[in-house]
């Protein structure tokens, strides 16, 4: 068995990540959790990089 939990959407119940279906409500588990801190981290790190990378060549582009 798997130690990663992923709750349920529906009742909240925690699973194992492998199985398909809630073991209480028998509702299909969603592949990846609308508060997974992981799927905020990756838009974050993107959006950071962007930001910089934009204010480097912005730092070059731009007439002083």
């Amino acid at each position: 068995m798997s130690t990663e939990q992923t709750p349920c959407l529906y009742c909240q119940t925690s699973n194992d990540a492998a199985q398909q279906n809630c073991s209480n409500c028998g509702m299909p588990l969603a592949k990846s959790h609308p508060q997974d801190r992981n799927r905020g981290l990756r838009f974050f790190k993107k959006a950071f990089w962007f930001i910089v990378i934009f204010c480097v060549l912005m730092m070059f582009y731009l007439p002083r």
